[in-house]
């Protein structure tokens, strides 16, 4: 059954120009604003109507949180009562008074938000990123923190981690485009900052079977295996309720060879690994912090 659902919007723009991100060549403008609201608070209708139970994560095409429609849709989502879980990825560029302020204005149920922050060392000074956290911590708000695992960081990446709130999990993802595998030194530095690192360096072959728990949907309502596949399994916006949240085992089609990231693998049902993270080990959130 499914439990955990991901949301992409159709906006691809990020505020931040990192060199290796496509979304930060991106325009937008007023009308590509306008859409993507529309699109995401008719997926929330939807969610609502069609009484989803369980967690919803937006994993955008960039950086999402500095619009503040997004954090009324989370509200909006955060008050129906089967949801448990709402939050979204993020480079933490938002104002933490502003925006959750926002949330709060819109009767957002903070105790459900959970976010996911990644420290981008060439855009933002890890003063300021910290801070967004210390004041995330102090609002009760339930985060991760991360970054990517560029071996040349390794001494920036052990001062975040010794400067935020231990219960606060700091992850490590493996860095793309390395051109190289991650030397011993390395590897241990990294599991040093992120005891969940190693999972990084796995190959786990494809199998729909083994991720029954979650599906993806962008902005067409169209629902995927997860975000890295491209063979539509359902549409939120055609199919009926009761089959919706029960996909059978024929229907889930995944057409990858690998679950290669993240979002992909963490759905898995034999990562015992993850288990710590209870139901949603999407937000990267140890259970019962």
């Amino acid at each position: 059954m499914v439990r955990q659902i991901y949301y992409r919007g159709s906006l691809r723009f990020c505020n931040y120009s990192c060199g290796y991100c496509p979304f930060s060549k991106e325009k937008k403008s007023q009308r590509q604003l306008e859409e993507d609201e529309r699109e995401l608070f008719q997926f929330v209708e939807e969610i609502g109507q069609k009484k989803f139970a369980g967690a919803i994560q937006i994993v955008p095409y960039g950086e999402a949180l500095i619009h503040r429609y997004y954090w009324r849709a989370l509200a909006k989502l955060s008050r129906l009562s089967q949801i448990e879980a709402v939050g979204a990825q993020s480079n933490f560029s938002f104002s933490v008074e502003q925006m959750l302020g926002e949330f709060e204005k819109a009767g957002g149920e903070r105790e459900k938000l959970r976010l996911w922050g990644t420290f981008h060392p060439d855009m933002v000074s890890e003063q300021d990123f910290l801070r967004v956290c210390h004041e995330l911590k102090e609002a009760g708000v339930l985060f991760c923190a991360g970054a990517v695992g560029v071996p040349e960081n390794v001494s920036l990446l052990l001062r975040i981690r010794e400067n935020l709130d231990p219960a606060v999990y700091f992850w490590i993802n493996k860095m793309d485009g390395l051109g190289r595998k991650y030397s011993r030194e390395e590897i241990q530095a990294f599991s040093g900052l992120d005891p969940y690192f190693p999972l990084e360096l796995r190959h786990y072959k494809a199998d729909a079977a083994h991720c029954g728990s979650a599906l993806f949907c962008n902005a067409k309502g169209e629902m995927y295996a997860c975000n890295r596949c491209r063979r539509k399994s359902a549409n939120l916006y055609g199919d009926p309720e009761e089959t919706l949240w029960h996909i059978s085992e024929n229907a889930r089609i995944c057409d990858r060879r690998e679950c290669d990231c993240y979002i992909s693998y963490c759905n898995r049902d034999d990562l015992e690994e993850l288990a710590s993270f209870g139901p949603y080990p999407a937000f990267r959130i140890p259970d019962l912090l």
